[in-house]
């Protein structure tokens, strides 16, 4: 049996039919026009999911299934809000806290949005001017919840932890060191197309289980870090057995990960709760 994992969200979204349209309002003749960047967006009428970083280490995500006025209200809010493209923006323009929430767009698709300091970051890879205040929507009435330490599945969190080629480790999350604890060898042996193959050989007298799931990092500054995801990554829930002294080559989609800059990596053989038995680093060009 397969089933979708989904990096930083738990939660379920329950679709309805019966949803929001948002828009927001233009100026036009010799005043600014706006950008529509929430156009036909809408938010399901049972969840609302809303992330804040709390501590500067760790991220707090809410859930909300019920009290569709205080969704109403905060859709309504969004959709007066004017904003306005951000040129030569850089990692001085982001400061803590950090803010990020969900909507749907027509397709029902998640669309992701992140906002500090006055910019709201798109899903889209789009910066915008926005003067909101999130204090209110941070004390809704959220039934559910949880607190992670992997600040790079934050929404939109390569807008903020990337530029170019330059990493902003001020609001990354420090990479966990591997497990190391079975007698497995674990190689990249290939880098190519935007995938990472990695050979896998079992030298305990036991079978060796594993799965699809796996995490980047990379090394900055003398430390390994969280590489900050460019969407939410999905994997198949299978699990698989490696005998005694038999190797198995596996394939991971790095691209999923975006147009990462030349520098050192490392791969992680996770199981899906940021736990990892082993890592095998590579360099890209």
């Amino acid at each position: 049996m397969k089933r979708c994992i989904l990096i930083l969200l738990t939660a379920v979204l329950f679709l309805s039919a019966g949803c929001i349209q948002i828009t927001t309002k233009t100026e036009t003749g010799t005043k600014t026009d706006y950008p529509d960047i929430f156009k036909g967006m809408t938010l399901d009428e049972t969840s609302l999911i809303f992330c804040c970083a709390e501590d500067q280490t760790s991220a707090r995500t809410r859930i909300m299934y019920s009290h569709d006025d205080k969704k109403q209200e905060f859709l309504k809010a969004l959709s007066t809000v004017k904003a306005e493209p951000v040129n030569n923006w850089s990692f001085e323009d982001v400061t803590w806290p950090l803010y990020g929430f969900y909507l749907m767009d027509a397709e029902r698709y998640e669309r992701g949005y992140a906002w500090s300091n006055g910019i709201l970051y798109t899903y889209d890879g789009k910066k915008y001017k926005f003067d909101f205040d999130f204090t209110d929507v941070q004390a809704y009435p959220y039934i559910d919840g949880y607190t992670s330490r992997y600040l790079s599945g934050f929404p939109c969190a390569q807008q903020f932890m990337l530029d170019g080629d330059r990493w902003n480790t001020e609001f990354m999350s420090p990479g966990l060191e591997p497990a190391d604890t079975y007698d497995v060898d674990y190689e990249v042996i290939d880098v190519s197309d935007g995938k990472a193959t990695v050979r896998l050989t079992n030298h305990m007298k036991e079978d060796y289980f594993f799965g699809e799931y796996f995490s980047l990092q990379v090394l900055t500054g003398g430390a390994w870090y969280d590489v900050p995801l460019l969407k939410d990554l999905y994997f198949n829930d299978l699990g698989y057995s490696l005998a005694p002294e038999q190797s198995y080559e596996m394939t991971y989609n790095i691209s999923l990960y975006g147009n990462l800059p030349g520098g050192h990596y490392r791969i992680h053989n996770d199981f899906g709760s940021r736990v990892s038995d082993l890592a095998a680093e590579f360099d890209l060009p």
